[in-house]
């Protein structure tokens, strides 16, 4: 088994081994799934296979990961991200700047999709609701958007980039506040 990762991987297949918590969660149909747990519950590094099978799912488009800040996304979701899309799938590469984005290769979009298109996850934080607009995105995973700094102008403006193709969302977060 991978170190603090979810799943066995033999030559181009991995095997998902998931508590029952997060089983749960991956099995649900819901729009909106929330996995509210503790710390070192494996809530962050669950959101990359949920989101994996989301754009297999969903095909070509913009997805989205998002966490309060950029130093939170540095820290623990983008390294879990890029082990499962770029360590496992070998789907694409991360680009850094001018945005933070992980673009799929066309043979990674037609492996995982089954179609050809183009697939892009786009990173962002939620401290700047701003930041978050113009996109047309086909699913969501918020991380620690329990903290203070992921701001309800956030949640409403993703909430509007996933209208159009009622993309689903996962949200992964410790109860920080009531």
């Amino acid at each position: 088994m991978l170190p603090a990762e979810l799943a066995t991987v033999e030559g181009e297949e991995a095997t998902l081994i998931l508590h029952q918590g997060q089983g749960k969660a991956y099995d649900s149909t819901k729009r909106f799934v929330l996995v509210l747990a503790g710390a070192q519950s494996g809530k962050t590094v669950f959101g990359p296979w949920w989101l994996h099978r989301e754009i297999s799912e969903r095909g070509p488009g913009d997805y989205l990961v998002v966490t309060p800040t950029y130093k939170l996304l540095n820290l623990k979701a983008l390294p879990a991200f890029r082990r499962v899309f770029e360590g496992v799938f070998a789907l694409g590469e991360y680009v850094g700047s001018p945005h933070q984005m992980f673009r799929f290769t066309p043979e990674a979009v037609v492996d995982t999709c089954g179609v050809e298109g183009e697939v892009n996850v786009f990173f962002g934080h939620a401290g700047d609701p701003d930041s978050l607009e113009s996109a047309t995105a086909k699913a969501a995973w918020l991380d620690e958007a329990g903290q203070n700094k992921f701001r309800l102008g956030s949640w409403e403006a993703i909430q509007r980039r996933l209208s159009i193709h009622q993309g689903r969302v996962l949200i992964t977060t410790t109860p920080y506040t009531l």
